[in-house]
């Protein structure tokens, strides 16, 4: 009897444990397709059209600082770099000529804070908009294998920053639940936290970020070992630290402008709509110190500032907020899945049913326009102190497209006081310096990822949407391409859309 119950036992062990293998493979799979993983991939290789060695012609040339475009002049390519510049060198250069009369040539453009996820088809969206250089700030093995590709010439797409996903700190229950469906990287102790940025530091990782979610003495361990290690640590400042904690550790870049805001309102003791007054003077009283402890401390900031001026509508009038955004751009997993969804019913800052008690709105929109207009203060006193600011975009979350978003953050920053030269800047030159890339300048021996525009983006930064081509790697895209891209991008979308997202995610997000 005893050895019958024991197999009777073993039995029910094992079907339990195929139920759960089961039950992963089925959740693995819907995390996958929420994060973009259904959507049919389109054709992204690189071309042999483009000749080795070529000339633009007649083209204005961004010059560095960006604060005007040259007089008409050739630039010659080759090899995928600049080879040469200058006055009538078309007629000497021996190779064919491209004439960009009337036309304006500036480096490609960089977006620091981008979220790819399982996406390959935004690659494409970030060419179209004239972005040829990004940086995943979620990164995980499969972005590796693109940066290599892309950098090896076997896939076509803008050049990869990768960022190992943050490092978080959780129980264990809650870590295992991150670590499996957020895929973030989950240290439970500060030997571990030490470790893994080790461990992420081989696996060849250009950065590592630190999370919200990270505790004190784990940022502290992180900090130290980034130092050890000599990987450049970025990211959130974790809501355990203080400001103070942040000049005191080896963070070199804070990936929003929000992030000084926050680390202000802790500082506080916490605002709301009662006292809202009193932090924006607050902010006030402390934004010219804190840019000094930037510019002391020699960290970057990431800007953000479209994404963060949306709070307040996407909270209050979700759908007016969808109504002016590219939705068809966006990965249909990625707006229909709960983890970043874009939709009215999945909408990730839209507040939910319960909470919205008589005179909600009016509430909600008190407490975010107020936090807008503290990253507003914020955002000019570190523009007058010179703080190195890099653009990006946070793309992917709602209601940031990819590649277009760049445009938006463009207008954002002029609209907040940046000259359109320094909008350029922070896109172009400055992200360059930061992320060690040859590229951010128009000159010889840079790489020739350049954008060619229709109209002067001094003269309104609206015009760098006016992309007629894109040059990457020296592959020249015209904008014909440019658009069959996004025609592809748009069909591949139409048709994950027609087929419906796995419920497996949703039933086990509900529970």
């Amino acid at each position: 009897m005893l050895k019958w119950g024991l197999r009777i036992l073993g039995v029910f062990v094992l079907l339990n444990v195929l139920g759960a293998i089961g039950t992963y493979v089925v959740i693995d799979r819907s995390i996958v397709e929420m994060f973009g993983g259904r959507t049919p991939v389109i054709a992204l290789e690189p071309s042999d059209e483009t000749p080795e060695r070529y000339v633009l012609a007649n083209v204005r040339v961004l010059e560095p600082g960006s604060e005007r475009f040259s007089e008409p002049m050739d630039v010659v390519v080759e090899a995928g770099l600049i080879a040469a510049m200058g006055p009538n060198m078309a007629q000497r250069a021996g190779a064919p000529v491209m004439d960009g009369e009337g036309r304006y040539l500036m480096p490609g453009l960089t977006d620091s804070h981008v979220h790819l996820w399982n996406s390959q088809n935004d690659l494409a969206l970030y060419l179209a908009h004239g972005v040829t250089q990004i940086r995943e700030m979620h990164g995980q093995p499969h972005h590796l294998d693109w940066r290599d590709q892309i950098s090896a010439g076997e896939l076509l797409g803008p050049d990869l920053y990768v960022v190992a996903a943050q490092i978080a700190t959780y129980d264990f229950a809650e870590g295992l639940w991150q670590s499996w469906t957020s895929k973030r990287n989950v240290a439970r102790t500060d030997e571990a936290a030490d470790q893994m940025l080790r461990d992420l530091a081989a696996e060849g990782y250009d950065a590592v970020k630190a999370s919200s979610y990270l505790s004190l003495s784990g940022y502290q361990a992180v900090s130290a070992a980034s130092e050890a290690v000599g990987i450049p640590l970025v990211g959130h400042v974790p809501v355990a630290a203080r400001l103070d904690d942040l000049w005191a550790s080896n963070q070199s870049e804070v990936a929003h402008v929000e992030e000084l805001i926050k680390g202000l309102d802790r500082d506080f003791g916490g605002y709301g709509v009662s006292n809202a007054g009193e932090y924006l003077d607050y902010v006030m009283e402390r934004r010219e110190e804190i840019a000094q402890h930037m510019i002391d401390n020699e960290i970057v900031l990431a800007s953000t500032l479209a994404l963060v001026s949306s709070f307040a509508q996407q909270k209050t009038d979700t759908e007016d907020a969808l109504a002016t955004a590219p939705v068809g751009l966006v990965n249909p997993g990625v707006a229909e899945g709960r983890a970043m969804g874009w939709l009215p019913d999945v909408n990730i800052y839209s507040v939910p049913q319960q909470y919205r008690s008589e005179g909600w709105r009016d509430r909600y929109q008190t407490y975010w326009t107020t936090y807008a207009e503290a990253q507003q203060l914020m955002f000019e006193a570190v523009l007058a102190a010179g703080v190195p600011m890099v653009a990006g975009t946070d793309a992917n979350v709602p209601v940031m497209a990819p590649g277009y978003s760049m445009h938006q953050e463009l207008e954002a920053l002029v609209y907040a006081g940046m000259t359109p030269a320094q909008a350029l800047e922070s896109a172009t030159a400055t992200p360059a310096r930061f992320m060690d890339w040859n590229t951010g300048r128009v000159l010889p021996g840079f790489r020739a990822n350049l954008v060619l525009l229709n109209a002067n983006p001094l003269e309104d930064i609206r015009n760098a949407r006016a992309v007629e081509a894109v040059v990457m790697h020296g592959e020249v895209l015209m904008r014909e391409e440019l658009d069959a891209m996004l025609d592809a991008v748009e069909a591949a979308n139409s048709a994950a859309r027609n087929t419906p997202l796995d419920p497996a995610w949703t039933q086990a997000a509900a529970q």
